[in-house]
Order: C-alpha cells, then sequence, then structure tokens
C-alpha cells in the first residue's frame, strides 16, 4: 500500500514540474497589416489589424493586435520601433498572455517582428 501511495505521488510531482516548465514563445498570427489605429495622444497604444493564414506555427488567421511600451519590435533580427509597422507590411507576432477569443482575436502584443521580403 504504501508503495502504491509513493508511487501516485511520484507521477504527482512529476506532472507538477513539466507543467511549471517556461513554456517557449509561440507565433500568434503571420500576415499582413491591413489597417492601423492610433491614439491621437502622444505615446499611447497603437492597435492594428492583421491578417494572414493559420500556418503550421501560428494560431490565427486574423487578429486585432494592441502594442503598448513593453511590446518589442524587431526588422528581422535588428531591434525596430512601433513606428515601423505600417499598412501593408508582413509581419509575426508573439501575444502577451491570453488572447480574447473574439472573431478576430483581440491582444497585446509581447513581439513583433517585421518580416523581410
Amino acid at each position: 500500500m504504501r508503495k502504491g501511495f509513493l508511487l501516485i505521488l511520484f507521477f504527482i510531482i512529476m506532472l507538477a514540474v513539466v507543467g511549471c516548465g517556461k513554456k517557449e514563445d509561440s507565433i500568434g498570427i503571420r500576415g499582413e497589416i491591413i489597417e492601423i489605429y492610433e491614439s491621437m495622444e502622444e505615446g499611447s497604444v497603437l492597435t492594428f489589424l492583421v491578417e494572414g493564414e493559420i500556418e503550421e506555427d501560428t494560431s490565427y488567421d486574423k487578429a486585432s493586435v494592441t502594442v503598448d511600451s513593453d511590446a518589442k519590435v524587431y526588422i528581422g533580427d535588428e531591434e525596430g520601433s512601433y513606428k515601423d509597422l505600417k499598412e501593408g507590411v508582413k509581419i509575426e507576432v508573439v501575444f502577451n498572455g491570453e488572447v480574447a477569443e473574439s472573431y478576430p482575436v483581440q491582444g497585446t502584443a509581447k513581439k513583433i517582428v517585421i518580416l523581410e521580403d
């Protein structure tokens, strides 16, 4: 009886350790910026609509993405700025936490990579 209890306890601990591991950032969407909605106030957030295809490594085909001061923007491997985000530009977005499961999904960007053609 005691060995069975210890075996079950071992499996529970292993599941907890594996479940608490750091998740790798995954790409939420890859696509083209269709529309940009910029706030009139200086230094405030930027929101844009992205459309693409669901691919093997992405989760969504359409998303409303909010960019705040915590978001990192890259042009390829080089650091960029939210000012580099323009309509027609192809990007990849990693979301910061959960997204609102509406259509299109709505989320805040953690990382945006501007894809070079």
